[in-house]
């Protein structure tokens, strides 16, 4: 195996190692209790926060009345849930909205999918409203759902979002180990990310990735236009000398140096294929968002506060999940309007200047009270 010399594929000396495997915890009858108000909260503070910065006028919204939505991944509390909660809310009178989501039947995603369709019920969408949980499909009864729910909408143009976060973390056959730190009940910690089988590595490359580009054109095959699509995607993917296990940069965006990535190439493919050639196609590219998401990709939680410390140092404002949602769609339209565009926008811009001291930082982070970079000075969980 060839020898790293970055200091990401180096244990941090003195702190605990454990090794990261992905497992779906089990809920407690205590949890699932309580996952129906969790999900009535979460819809409330996304509708409130709304009610709050739609006035100001900020972002242009207006192009989505009267207009088809097909969203994939848009149940739960992340920037999916967040986008449908605004979609909803504009094609109340006119136009339509399709989800499909894939949620565990005792989860708050799955709750918040049934609050969403009895919320749709009271607006009046009627057959403009559908939701399956039966995830996305190329083909199949699945595949057909999508178009007969389309149909009943009146929907022969659709806008197709897609939210899926599906992919496994984890390394790659014969690359070195990248280790990353995290923070559990004990305090600071390292994972050292454990191997996929080939079996996850191409579960990762195809539901997020690969599928993810071909739904659009199945659907363009069966006679819906899709006039625009939105991919959501993350900085990390970008940075390919960090895959490079010579490279003294290599795992310093942790998973997304490993196979996080590996679906993201697709969409940035399909968007740089689709560009000046008639479809108009997006790869957006989101801050780092604090959602249950983050719980399944190492060192995603501690990343979250170590960047909401410098951002408080720095004088930079924050963006939440349901403004992020709005400039999301803000980023669509200007794409609709049919003037230039930006295939590749920018919706963490306030983070990147903070990239370089970041990854300073988390280097230094340790278990040392007396130290500038004891974890619990830059991590206020």
């Amino acid at each position: 195996m060839i020898q790293s010399p970055s200091p990401f594929a180096q244990p941090h000396p003195g702190l605990r190692i454990k090794e990261y495997q992905a497992v779906v915890p089990r809920p407690s009858s205590e949890q699932v209790a309580r996952y129906p108000q969790e999900a009535t909260d979460l819809l409330d503070r996304i509708w409130s926060r709304h009610n709050e910065l739609i006035p100001y006028g900020q972002y242009g919204l207006d192009w989505i009345r009267g207009r088809h939505f097909v969203l994939a991944g848009a149940t739960g509390p992340g920037l999916g849930g967040a986008i449908e909660s605004a979609v909803r809310r504009f094609t109340a009178v006119d136009g339509s909205v399709t989800v499909l989501a894939r949620d565990l039947s005792r989860s708050v995603g799955f709750e918040m999918g049934k609050q969403m369709v009895h919320r749709a019920e009271n607006m009046g969408f009627g057959s403009r409203y559908h939701l399956s949980n039966d995830g996305m499909s190329l083909e199949g009864q699945s595949f057909d759902w999508v178009l007969q729910a389309l149909k009943e909408a009146g929907a022969k143009e659709v806008v197709y979002i897609n939210c899926v976060a599906a992919a496994m973390a984890g390394m790659l056959p014969g690359m070195p180990p990248i280790y990353v730190k995290d923070v559990d009940d004990e305090g600071l910690f390292q994972y050292k990310l454990g191997y996929l089988t080939d079996q996850q590595i191409e579960n990762t490359r195809h539901i997020m990735g690969r599928m993810a580009v071909e739904f659009p054109q199945r659907l363009a095959d069966a006679g819906i236009k899709v006039r625009v699509t939105g991919y959501i995607d993350w900085r990390g993917s970008l940075d390919v000398i960090s895959r490079d296990p010579e490279s003294p940069y290599y795992g310093r965006q942790g998973p997304y140096s490993t196979s996080l990535y590996l679906p993201k190439e697709f969409l940035q493919a399909d968007t740089i294929k689709a560009y000046g050639h008639g479809r108009i196609v997006l790869d957006l590219f989101l801050p780092v968002m604090r959602t249950r998401a983050l719980g399944f990709i190492p060192g995603a939680i501690p990343q979250s506060y170590v960047f909401e410390k410098m951002m408080k140092l720095s004088g930079i404002r924050m963006r939440d999940v349901p403004e992020l949602a709005l400039g999301t769609l803000d980023q669509i339209g200007r794409a609709l309007s049919g003037g230039t565009y930006n295939p590749f926008p920018r919706l963490d811009e306030h983070e990147i200047p903070l990239e370089e001291w970041y990854w300073q930082i988390v280097q230094r982070l340790n278990d040392d009270s007396s130290s500038e970079f004891y974890w619990k000075n830059w991590i206020e969980m």
